[in-house]
């Protein structure tokens, strides 16, 4: 098989991608994923997200219509976290400051983010916009992390459409590594490394699953996972803040595109992480050299089983993906672009 066996570089993470695509062939006698279509009510007055339920704060959501954010009642960061440091030659930590914001899409709780109209999901990004130009502009944070954990199986606990930020006063590992191959490449070459990247996959298209006149969505050569998606601006952008009106409308367009050809792979609700990795909020003129985009990591390999981080993966550290990126990409192209319906 072609390209099969081998490792690829991730530019990006700067660490290599194991490519073994007769590893899906492997009988399996594991746990499998159950399809189970969301037959939720369209509001429900358990689910603390839904309009007009008392959280376990005591505070009540307003009757919203719309997207609605909120700080999270049970935050893994604090503004008020204890100014606590400790030095010592195996004990060494210090205070980590922060904020988390949970993003309803939507108040239908019967709904997910890809069945919502691209007027609606352009509210989202515009949200988005705003949510990182505030917190970033507190002078405790130095990075926003937005992202969006979808489906029972990720370990989402509440399935109402919502994402979350998460806002602190350190640059998370991953961040920091992406930043760090910009700034170098932008060192070696004088020129941007992910819009490079693009006028790779634009020139070759093996990988290309979609374009618009400001963005292109492709699976890249280095794919971790099967279905691992981005969303890049063909210009080089910081922040998604640095989105003019015209490109904003445009990502909302690829956006709702790339999210339903996910449903429609396998006709169901497709599991699925989002990531909008954006350059750091501390000042530093180096995250100027960032370039916005978005990472989607569906943990699926196939229709019923999920993609897992084992042995050598876990403890090894190189990520194994068990369909080749190039047939993954050709999958998602001929998906279609139209949400399936449910019988």
């Amino acid at each position: 098989m072609i390209n099969n066996w081998e490792k690829r570089w991730h530019p990006l993470l700067q660490e290599w991608v194991i490519i073994a695509a007769t590893t899906s062939d492997r009988p399996w006698s594991g746990d499998t994923i159950l399809s189970q279509e969301n037959k939720a009510p369209e509001h429900d007055p358990s689910c603390y997200l839904c309009p007009r339920v008392k959280r376990a704060s005591g505070l009540i959501n307003p009757d919203y219509k719309g997207v609605f954010p909120f700080s999270n009642d049970f935050a893994s960061f604090s503004m008020d976290a204890p100014d606590v440091h400790r030095n010592e030659k195996f004990e060494i930590s210090e205070p980590v400051h922060g904020t988390c914001r949970v993003i309803c899409f939507s108040p239908k709780h019967n709904l997910t983010m890809a069945e919502l109209s691209k007027a609606e999901i352009l509210d989202i990004i515009q949200l988005w916009q705003n949510e990182y130009t505030t917190l970033g502009s507190h002078p405790k944070i130095n990075n926003v992390l937005i992202f969006e954990n979808k489906g029972k199986v990720i370990g989402v606990s509440n399935p109402h459409p919502h994402g979350q930020i998460y806002a602190t006063n350190y640059i998370p590992r991953m961040g920091q590594k992406q930043l760090s191959s910009f700034v170098e490449y932008k060192k070696k070459y004088n020129s941007d490394l992910l819009a490079d990247i693009v006028k790779e996959e634009l020139k070759y298209k093996l990988r290309i699953i979609c374009e618009n006149e400001y963005f292109v969505a492709f699976i890249p050569f280095f794919a971790r996972f099967v279905y691992e998606t981005y969303i890049v601006p063909k210009r080089q952008v910081a922040r998604i803040s640095d989105l003019t009106e015209v490109e904003t409308k445009s990502l909302s367009l690829i956006y709702k595109d790339i999210i339903v050809k996910f449903d429609n792979l396998y006709h169901i609700s497709f599991p699925n992480i989002t990531m909008l990795q954006n350059a750091p909020t501390d000042g530093n003129p180096d995250s100027e050299h960032f370039h916005f985009h978005i990472e989607f990591y569906p943990p699926l390999r196939s229709p019923d089983k999920l993609k897992y981080l084992a042995g050598f993966e876990s403890g090894g550290g190189n990520i194994i993906n068990p369909v080749l990126p190039e047939e993954a990409a050709k999958r998602m192209r001929e998906a279609s672009e139209q949400h399936y319906k449910i019988k």
